[in-house]
């Protein structure tokens, strides 16, 4: 995720070179031909050109507020689990007690926490479809077997973190009323990765980008027409513009479209796990706190 508010010129001509330099090849080309050679032969109406940008413009508009909707639902996710994880760390130092074993209760207060760090770990892993087990790193060697070789780690690990609070109950640690509480706590968990994974699954229709896509690059071969006619060549600076215009919106859009890929725009998952296990480290107080994630290039968060 950018965290820069502004983005300059320079960058985004730099961000987006090869396309815009085809699209000024593009209309220098058709300008030059239609001017030295199609001009007798070919009738241009700025009307029927200025129509067809106008219908561009509103789906352009349509896919990009599409766009933004998935990429903020995806945010808005992820802050579910940081909230969420924050409340069940204070449930799990709080709810917990047996005065007469303080050292086990600490016990089971450290394992749950450390496995709902890694299992935040294997939810960012399986939605980036990475392959790292980051994960493996916050769990003791009994986990890491038990959870070794199934599909869904992350699945797995809420499986065992409901398995230690039913033990916890069974052995008095905790009564029957706060084990419900944390047992809810694991179904949001699970119901915010569900939702993840329904954004990451679920494709956008490539055939409605794909015909926008080339809405766009007709109106970049037209616009320069219909222009020239009047201005002459003067209509490439102006048709380079236009046609800039609406590649970069549509570029940005097609940008949020998947926000669990990793690129810069993307929610900044490996930062907010980062911030999620600095915080519940500390409710433990743990002594092997990490260093938050740092902005790559001071620009964005991954």
């Amino acid at each position: 995720m950018y965290i820069k508010k502004r983005i300059g010129v320079f960058e985004i001509v730099v961000a987006n070179g090869k396309v815009l330099l085809l699209l000024l090849i593009t209309v220098s080309a058709t300008t030059a031909l239609y001017l030295e050679v199609l001009r007798p032969y070919v009738n241009s109406s700025t009307a029927v050109v200025g129509a067809l940008g106008t219908a561009i413009s509103f789906f352009v508009a349509f896919f990009t507020a599409q766009a933004y909707d998935r990429w903020w639902e995806a945010r808005k996710i992820w802050g579910t689990f940081v909230n969420d994880s924050r409340s069940f760390g204070r449930m799990v130092v709080t709810l917990f007690e047996r005065p007469d074993d303080p050292t086990e209760v600490a016990a089971i207060q450290d394992r749950l926490v450390r496995r709902h760090i890694a299992y935040l770990y294997a939810v960012k892993e399986h939605l980036r479809r990475e392959r790292t087990q980051e994960y493996l790193a916050h769990l003791s060697e009994n986990d890491a077997n038990r959870i070794g070789g199934i599909t869904h780690a992350a699945n797995a690990l809420l499986q065992l973190q409901g398995d230690d609070i039913d033990a916890a109950e069974r052995k008095g640690y905790i009564d029957v009323i706060r084990m419900a509480q944390l047992n809810d706590m694991l179904s949001r968990f699970s119901t915010s990765m569900g939702m993840a994974e329904r954004i990451k699954t679920t494709v956008f229709p490539a055939y409605y980008g794909s015909m926008i896509r080339v809405a766009i690059w007709v109106l970049v071969v037209v616009f320069p027409i219909a222009l020239s006619d009047d201005i002459g060549y003067r209509a490439i600076p102006y048709s380079f513009l236009l046609g800039a215009i609406f590649l970069l919106v549509f570029l940005a859009g097609q940008a949020l479209l998947d926000p669990f890929e990793g690129l810069p725009s993307d929610t900044p998952m490996s930062s907010i796990v980062r911030t999620i296990e600095i915080n519940l480290l500390e409710q433990i107080g743990a002594a092997d706190i990490p260093p938050p994630v740092e902005p790559v290039d001071g620009s964005y968060l991954l």
